[in-house]
């Protein structure tokens, strides 16, 4: 079997997978989003913030950030994907100021 062979597969399983199950394999949990934003950490790096009313605040990485938009853009969540990518072009922008 090749790597070609594996690729629909992949691409199959990865589509398959809930939404749950991506924001579980990204650290964050299955809760309404009550504000995603550009942060600042306490040593200057930019990250993406993901506020909840019911949690406290966690971060992630721009790059990762840019890696789920892809997974949700792929299931169909394009509220929240879109919502997560306009914080890393916000982000972007603030690391280049």
């Amino acid at each position: 079997m090749t790597d070609e062979d594996d690729a629909p597969r992949y691409g199959l399983e990865r589509s398959m997978q809930t939404l749950s199950a991506i924001l579980f394999q990204n650290g964050l949990p299955d809760l309404p989003v009550s504000l995603i934003e550009p942060h600042r950490n306490h040593k200057g790096v930019w990250r993406i913030k993901f506020c909840y009313e019911s949690v406290q605040p966690l971060s992630m990485d721009p790059v990762q950030a840019s890696n789920l938009v892809a997974l949700l853009q792929d299931m169909g969540e394009a509220d929240l994907a879109l919502e997560i990518d306009d914080a890393v072009q916000r982000t972007r922008r603030h690391a280049t100021m």
